[in-house]
């Protein structure tokens, strides 16, 4: 997802571009390894100090169910917005003062190439890591046995309690006193 930015950044203010997002991802995480296609679109607005870059992407990403951890394929949408700035003038040719706050993805180098790739893989790894049910049903794992009850109901007792949690199952129960 490269784009030459040269001519936009000859623009004044409020010039713009639209932009189709297509291409790949490498290696979003431990469940999407090698490519992951995105595809989308994208405003490229010059600002006074770069461009401002706004629009959205989508792609498919597996993830675990937070409950009973099955990876799921489920379709990610992704919204951007983030302003780009040039490392070189482009009349001049001189370089231009980047502090430290401008991080290095966000930086447009000397050939006027815009590159969204790394943006994008990190709202993707961003958006990859909220937790999501792979059905709204999911009954998730047994908390003693760790079988997964979307499967069937394993033989454990559940009205057995974890040793180290006796002294607050008693506190569910109802006292004597309290009847």
């Amino acid at each position: 997802m490269l784009w030459n930015v040269a001519q936009l950044l000859k623009e004044g203010v409020g010039g713009s571009r639209q932009v189709e997002i297509r291409g790949e991802l490498s290696d979003l995480d431990e469940n999407n390894p090698g490519a992951t296609l995105i595809a989308g679109h994208a405003r490229l607005v010059r600002t006074p100090r770069g461009i401002l870059v706004t629009g959205e992407a989508h792609l498919k990403m597996a993830q675990a169910c937070r409950r009973c951890l099955e990876l799921t394929t489920q379709e990610i949408s992704l919204e951007i917005e983030e302003e780009f700035i040039p490392s070189i003038d482009i009349i001049t040719g001189a370089s231009l003062f980047m502090s430290d706050a401008d991080e290095a993805e966000l930086i447009i180098g000397e050939h006027h190439i815009l590159d969204m790739t790394e943006v994008l893989r990190q709202f993707a790894v961003a958006v990859g890591t909220e937790m999501n049910l792979c059905r709204l049903g999911c009954k998730g794992l047994c908390p003693m046995c760790g079988n997964n009850l979307n499967l069937g109901l394993c033989g454990c007792d559940p009205s057995s309690v974890d040793s180290r949690l006796v002294v607050l199952a008693r506190l569910l129960k109802p006292s004597d006193d309290q009847r």
